[in-house]
């Protein structure tokens, strides 16, 4: 898994509507036999919003998946204010991201893979991560969708999560059964599939289970305020990036089983 931090000077944007303080408004998936992705908005208050982006396609064959994390706030004008219409950098530790990739096993959506929490590692306003199946895909033959989970910092964290929508992969194979139209929504408790597309049992026998999007964990007592002097940047593995090279490791759902 790749990890991008795209710094992007602060822009005008076109206003938004106002709406709910938390809400999912979700853009048009392409047309395209490639790649699925949709995007929306999944935290508004007065002075920060978070925009999410989840995309699921064929990458090298495999499978692709991508989760976008953007951070806005108000743009202040003689003509008034506009929340969400200004891009909102943030220090390293304040952008939170994480991919789960869902399959579907005829009847129902499962996590198939997953990655830790992934946070940005400088001021930006905007925390990209990316992740390969490479070769095939990691719960066998059939659709599958991206969970995309996005969170910002600020005295607390706020955000939400986006489905991507369904692509059946390996790409190069033919589908052939119907495609689901239902999909997994956050705080649901789901299954978990191996690599055969069986589901998991724990070691009792009893289904292994796993709950769709949430927060990051709270972090530990190095954070006091929205400070940069007071960002996430402790030393625990959750809490940082996993290696100095920016990639994180893509795990296999099946490893979350419990006693």
């Amino acid at each position: 898994m790749r990890i991008r931090d795209w710094a992007r000077s602060a822009r005008t944007l076109t206003a938004v509507a106002a709406g709910a303080m938390a809400f999912v408004l979700l853009g048009a998936s392409p047309a395209s036999a490639h790649y699925v992705y949709q995007e929306g908005e999944v935290y508004r208050s007065n002075d920060l919003c978070t925009n999410v982006r989840a995309e699921i396609s064929h990458g090298d064959g495999g499978g692709y998946a991508r989760v976008d994390a953007k951070s806005y706030t108000v743009l202040a004008t003689p003509w008034g204010a506009y929340p969400c219409a200004k891009t909102h950098d943030r220090p390293g530790g304040y952008i939170a991201a994480k991919i789960e990739v869902y399959a579907w096993n005829g009847s129902a959506w499962y996590l198939c893979a997953y990655t830790d929490w992934a946070y940005n590692s400088g001021s930006t306003n905007q925390w990209i991560i990316e992740a390969w199946m490479s070769g095939l895909p990691y719960c066998g033959t059939g659709w599958y969708g991206t969970m995309g989970t996005g969170y910002v910092w600020n005295n607390n964290w706020f955000g939400g999560s986006v489905w991507s929508g369904h692509h059946w992969l390996p790409d190069y194979s033919l589908s052939a059964a119907e495609a689901p139209a239902a999909f997994p929504s956050e705080g649901n408790t789901v299954g978990v599939l191996d690599a055969a597309g069986e589901p998991v049992l724990n070691p009792d026998g009893t289904p292994a289970t796993a709950v769709v999007g949430g927060p990051p964990p709270a972090p530990d007592n190095n954070i006091q305020g929205d400070t940069p002097d007071n960002s996430i940047q402790g030393d625990t593995p959750e809490n940082s990036i996993q290696s100095e090279d920016g990639t994180v490791e893509l795990r296999p759902a099946s490893d979350l089983t419990h006693s």
